[in-house]
């Protein structure tokens, strides 16, 4: 085996991590039967890269049932809380 590393906990049950993940905010982790492997996260997308999926246009067909169903045409509201929302709303 390469480079094992026991991690203890200390009286508080808190792991001390060694150096060079000491700077690191975020990990993933897998568990593999009674051991846990940590990886550092480098970046986090909350919400996937929509850039590379391809436009498609709605058959008229479509477009004309969704109508009858849904008349409401606003704009959506782009917003991380609902009282930021109603904030942009009344702008």
């Amino acid at each position: 085996m390469t480079d094992l590393n026991i991690l203890k906990t200390d009286s508080r049950g808190r792991i001390t991590l060694p150096a060079p993940f000491r700077n690191e905010s975020l990990f993933e982790y897998t568990v593999e039967g009674d051991a846990i492997t940590l990886y550092p996260v480098r970046t986090v997308r909350k919400y996937p890269d929509m850039d590379g999926l391809p436009e498609e246009d709605l058959s008229s067909d479509w477009s004309a049932s969704e109508e009858e169903v849904n008349r409401d045409r606003r704009p959506g509201v782009s917003a991380s809380t609902p009282s930021e929302a109603l904030k942009r709303i009344k702008r």
